[in-house]
């Protein structure tokens, strides 16, 4: 149980960042709303960049650097469970800057803050779920990831192509056509 509350505590603090970062992106994208066809064009060739990285096509020095807050002593309890999630949430860019950008990008465009949240909301559940099924089956789960790994460049593969459809898509505007279409479909 202990090991359950501080996992949760864990992803809550990332969570908490995330969704800030969306809500945030979001009022800037209300505020630059007057510019919204540019900072959509611009969204979309990031994403493209930040897809083909991912992809492995391009290398950018920068995205490749790891920034870590080490936390050697780390606040016990259940808040430091939180702060160290918190600490997880800004320096763990390597791994997460281009998806997260991306989807802070889109959340940019999407006209308001309670979407930047829901996006953001999804995502940090996304990232989440797998840290708490792990904390739950560490043991198991070790072994796991080791089969997975041989796997993973082909999963970056096509995450990065992913990425550059849906920055394509953002650019020349299908994306909302997209997304209108699937909302008015599941009505």
């Amino acid at each position: 149980m202990v090991t359950l509350k501080n996992s949760l505590l864990f992803i809550a603090g990332f969570s908490f960042v995330f969704i800030l970062l969306g809500a945030s992106s979001s009022f800037l994208g209300s505020i630059l709303f007057d510019y919204q066809e540019v900072v959509r064009k611009i969204g979309g060739v990031l994403i493209v960049i930040m897809g083909c990285y991912i992809a492995g096509i391009l290398k950018i020095g920068f995205m490749s650097r790891d920034k870590r807050f080490h936390l050697q002593n780390k606040p016990a309890g259940l808040l430091g469970s939180f702060l160290v999630g918190i600490a997880f949430a800004a320096g763990w860019t390597p791994c997460i800057g281009p998806i997260l950008g991306s989807i802070l990008l889109y959340a940019g465009t999407a006209g308001s803050v309670a979407s930047g949240v829901e996006l953001l909301t999804a995502y940090a559940l996304g990232l989440g779920l797998p840290f708490l099924i792990t904390s739950m089956a560490i043991n198991t789960a070790l072994s796991y990831f080791k089969k997975v790994r041989r796997y993973m460049r082909a999963v970056s593969i096509a995450s990065g192509l992913f990425l550059v459809v849906m920055g394509i898509l953002l650019f020349t505007g299908k994306l909302t056509a997209i997304s209108q279409y699937l909302m008015a479909s599941s009505m």
